[in-house]
This record gives C-alpha cells, sequence and structure tokens, in this order.
C-alpha cells in the first residue's frame, strides 16, 4: 500500500551526534548521493544506534569533504517490549546475511551465532572478524531501511554449549525442532526477554535437543513442514512479535 508521504532518508552513522556538523566517510557520501540521489540541501536523518536521532540537511557531497547539518532531536520509533535473543546455528553466507537482515527489521536485540554438530560453515578467528563486520553492516542497512534505531548486537561462539551459556537466566527459552510436540503459542511463557534456538540446515542433532531441554528450552514446532534455516528463523521473530503483540 503506498504511502500519502515519502518516508525521509535514514543514515547509521558510528559517531557522536553531539555537533552542528558531522563530516561523513567517503562510503557514506556515495550511498547518499549515487545510491539514492540525494542532493545538497535535502533533509535526512542520521542516528549512531546511541539513543540519538537528529534531523539533518545535506551541505555537501563532495568526494573531499562530505558534509551535513545537524539539526533537531528526532524521537525515535519505540523498540519492542520483548527482547528477542536469536540464539542461530552458523549458516551458508547467503541464508546468514538474510537471517540477519529480517531479525534486524524485526526488533532482534541480539544474535548469538554458534556452530553445531550439523554445522557446514567454519570460521576461524580472523574470519569470524570478518563476518561480524559484515554482518553489523547489514544491521545497520536494515535499521535505515525499517526505521528502527538500534541494531543487534552480536556475538559467535565456537559451541552450542557456549552460547547456552551467555544466555541470560531470566530469559524463556525455545528451541524449534519439526518433531517437537507442541506448538509456538503453546510455549510463549511472559518474562524480561526470549531466547529462540535456531538449527542449522538438518537442525539440531538429538544429543544437542537433548542438552538444550537440560537448560530449559521448551521444544517447539512451527509446523509441518520442512522449513530452511534462514525461514525457520525469519518465521520464530515474526510470530513471537504476533504473539506479544509488540508493535516495534
Amino acid at each position: 500500500m503506498p504511502r500519502s508521504e515519502k518516508s525521509p532518508t535514514r543514515l547509521f552513522v558510528d559517531a557522536p551526534l553531539d555537533a552542528p556538523r558531522l563530516s561523513l566517510g567517503v562510503e557514506q557520501a556515495h550511498y547518499l548521493g549515487r545510491v539514492l540521489r540525494c542532493r545538497e540541501g535535502d533533509e535526512i536523518i542520521v542516528f549512531n544506534g546511541c539513543g540519538t536521532e537528529r534531523s539533518a540537511v545535506i551541505k555537501s557531497l563532495a568526494r573531499r569533504q562530505p558534509v551535513i547539518a545537524l539539526g533537531p532531536s528526532v524521537e525515535p520509533l519505540p523498540e519492542p517490549d520483548t527482547p528477542i535473543l536469536l540464539l542461530q546455528a552458523l549458516v551458508k553466507s547467503d541464508a546468514m546475511d538474510l537471517i540477519v537482515q529480517k531479525a534486524t527489521e524485526l526488533g532482534v536485540d541480539s544474535i548469538f551465532a554458534t556452530r553445531t554438530e550439523f554445522s557446514v560453515v567454519r570460521l576461524d578467528v580472523e574470519r569470524q572478524r570478518r563476518r561480524l563486520t559484515h554482518w553489523r553492516r547489514i544491521a545497520a542497512s536494515a535499521c535505515e531501511q525499517s526505521g528502527r534505531h538500534r541494531p543487534p548486537s552480536f556475538e559467535i561462539f565456537d559451541s552450542l554449549g557456549d552460547a547456552i551459556g551467555a544466555v541470560p537466566a531470566d530469559c524463556s527459552r525455545m528451541a524449534f525442532d519439526i518433531d517437537a510436540g507442541s506448538t509456538l503459542d503453546g510455549n510463549a511463557r511472559p518474562g524480561s526477554g526470549i531466547c529462540l534456538a535456531i538449527g542449522p540446515e538438518g537442525g539440531f542433532s538429538p544429543d544437542e535437543l537433548t542438552r538444550l531441554t537440560a537448560q530449559g528450552f521448551a521444544l517447539s514446532s512451527l509446523g509441518a513442514r520442512i522449513l530452511r534455516a534462514e525461514t525457520a528463523a525469519i518465521a520464530a521473530c515474526a510470530a513471537v512479535r504476533l504473539l506479544k503483540r509488540d508493535p516495534g
């Protein structure tokens, strides 16, 4: 459905927003000028994920000195009432990129990526660093597009046990398995937050399901169909938002 007014262009900046002017990087200037076709004098919204959004006017997109002038503060959209932690088994890069993008749009607060028994992806320390940088860029772009202010945080774990150990104790916990006897709505318990555990292609192994249940994860099903890992992650996050009636 078309909107009555065009949504303002939003730009994520990794910088304080407490000065009257802000110099942009070359990539940001290229994004505004070449990708979004913005011009000098156009108004945009800038945000930094730290609680501040401000209106701004593009003063220059010249390659040597792209600059915007910062204006009044803007009230950001509220974050959802129910924090979601997505504990996601590592999957192939394209699928993981889609999970990061859509989870950000759906208001997920944290993403724990972890190796599991059936994961085919293996990341050494350098590849982990590059992957985290890549995911943060995807999340920032998803925030720009969706109107969200705060990107999720990311961590990578070498084992499912390490990832489970980092889940806050007060989170409700669900793990998804096609053979589970109950569906998501039967396990959506109230609490300060909720952790959703999604396996890789092929799901969690029997030993991993035993470990998850021993650590308080209720096994839930998303239905009888076999879903791709990325579909399962998106469906689970969206379902929690609907069940919690979370406007964010």
